[in-house]
């Protein structure tokens, strides 16, 4: 059984990032994401002893690092209207998916089986979670804000996002995010 490469091994993941956040966690399967991927199943099955569990945890390792390395670049660009620019890059991406891609991390979030053998996956969602907020929570702090006021706005913040994600796929529609546009810049702006 042969091994893939780093970069047929980074496309099984970057596979299970975009099937997490169009179809969800349980719609997954190795076979799957090894035919979205173009990689070869059995080097699949060699390089991710751990299965469908390691290329899920995997998977959301990197959406989570992709994420907060487009928010840092957004906050470093406009240290004022950092957030407003990755809220823009967040309403192309569901537009552009016709409201087809979420997020993955609540996608698995939502989907977490109760299995022991989850763990790694739960671990997974709740630290890319905290590094979010540890990310904005440094930005507000570096603004002015006390520690607590600035973990409280990260996490309303990333609680608005995705709360606003998940409701235009309900709904089809952009309203929910174009609400959040609107009102996370106004209340930053007043918590100043």
């Amino acid at each position: 059984m042969g091994t893939i490469s780093n970069e047929g091994r980074q496309r099984v993941i970057e596979a299970a990032a975009i099937m997490l956040a169009s179809s969800g966690l349980r719609a997954i399967s190795i076979r799957e994401v090894v035919k979205f991927s173009g990689t070869p199943l059995g080097s699949a099955y060699h390089n991710f002893p751990g299965g469908k569990q390691q290329i899920i945890t995997e998977a959301i390792i990197w959406a989570g690092t992709q994420a907060s390395a487009q928010l840092s670049a957004c906050l470093d660009k406009d240290r004022n209207n950092g957030i407003n620019l990755f809220l823009s890059l967040w309403r192309q991406r569901l537009v552009g998916s016709q409201y087809r891609h979420g997020c993955p991390i609540v996608a698995a979030a939502i989907e977490l089986p109760e299995e022991d053998e989850a763990s790694e996956i739960k671990a997974a969602v709740a630290r890319v979670f905290s590094d979010w907020q540890s990310l904005l929570a440094q930005h507000f702090e570096s603004l002015g804000h006390t520690k607590a006021s600035a973990n409280a706005m990260a996490l309303s913040i990333i609680a608005c996002i995705e709360g606003a994600v998940v409701m235009c796929r309900g709904y089809q529609s952009i309203e929910p995010f174009d609400t959040i546009l609107e009102c996370i810049p106004k209340l930053v702006e007043r918590t100043l």
